[in-house]
């Protein structure tokens, strides 16, 4: 992906523009963000953002990592 980081801002601001905590709606549409990223570059990521475990910063490392 050549732009990345701008895709991990608009996940940024997906989750955080709220003024408190996402809704679950939100985790629902960036897991299906990050579906297409794996089908778009024929990668698996091994991971999905989780409302229970609130693993936001696990999965924008993840993103980060795949060069």
């Amino acid at each position: 992906m050549k732009q990345k980081e701008l895709f991990i801002s608009a996940l940024g601001t997906l989750f955080w523009s709220w003024g408190s905590e996402p809704p679950a709606e939100v985790y629902w549409g960036a897991n299906e963000l990050l579906d297409w990223y794996e089908a778009e570059y024929n990668v698996i990521l091994g991971i999905r953002f989780n409302e229970e475990e609130e693993n936001y910063e696990d999965v924008i490392e993840t993103l980060r990592k795949l060069g």
